[in-house]
């Protein structure tokens, strides 16, 4: 792991590609993926049946005044207030799709808001990915009826963009007959998860000694040599966690 590690260097500064939301995504272990928190349209297709409600009423509400008053304006010698309540029907009658028009615009504001608040989450999560190696298990059954467990690399790799994504790689494999106990297989398949979780956990740690050392180098950065000065920190910065973790016992449970 330690020439993983110093590879992890190259991605100091670069961030997460925006295929890990589609095609890469299963390049990454499944527990660690994006999940699209579910969009309802319900409340944009409830303001458009409220606007239609709202239409058929103002139009059948418009119109029964528009009849009323203007029945008794033009043959009951009605006064102002008939009128008034013909020239509101009449108003009603006139502007009744404007309810339409009205819930219309706002089921897509509220659409503009869902759409901006879920990339402000694409854009949040590809923030938080960071670019060192994960390991993760899997399983499969062949068809002789053997089982196969495969430890998984997941490996940072740079894209032409500056940015970085995930290549999947079979890093080590264990094949069971079918004869083979499910206690023995669930022992082997239990064994490789922890050692992969440990693997993974020491190589986030070693990225987080040098990521926060380069950030906070490169805070006052201002020219290429600094930067470069950035990066030779934070590689001692790994190199220096790396030699105090061989001096620690192995790590348990």
């Amino acid at each position: 792991m330690g020439a993983a590690a110093q590879d992890m260097l190259s991605f100091l500064g670069v961030g997460a590609d925006e295929r890990l939301l589609s095609e890469d995504m299963s390049d990454m272990p499944l527990a660690e993926r994006y999940h699209e928190p579910p969009m309802s349209p319900h409340k944009h297709d409830r303001l458009v049946a409220a606007g239609s409600v709202m239409t058929a009423a103002t139009l059948t509400g418009g119109a029964l005044m528009l009849l009323y008053g203007g029945w008794r304006v033009l043959f009951q010698s009605g006064g102002a207030f008939e009128v008034a309540i013909a020239a509101v029907g009449l108003l009603l009658v006139v502007t009744h799709w404007g309810w339409v028009h009205v819930t219309e615009y706002l089921g897509l504001t509220i659409d503009a808001r869902q759409e901006r608040a879920l990339a402000e989450r694409r854009r949040s999560w590809l923030d938080s990915v960071e670019p060192y190696p994960r390991f993760s298990v899997s399983t499969s059954v062949l068809d002789d009826a053997s089982t196969r467990i495969e430890r998984v690399l997941h490996r940072p790799v740079p894209t032409d963009r500056h940015t970085f994504t995930f290549v999947r790689e079979i890093a080590a494999q264990e094949t069971y007959d079918a004869d083979t106990s499910a206690e023995v297989i669930a022992a082997a398949v239990e064994t490789m998860r922890r050692q992969a979780r440990l693997d993974t956990d020491r190589l986030a740690a070693q990225w987080e000694a040098a990521s926060s050392v380069y950030a906070a180098a490169m805070y006052s950065a201002r020219d290429d040599e600094q930067r470069l000065a950035a990066k030779r920190t934070a590689a001692k910065a790994l190199s220096d966690h790396i030699n105090a973790s061989l001096l620690e016992p192995p790590l348990v449970e």
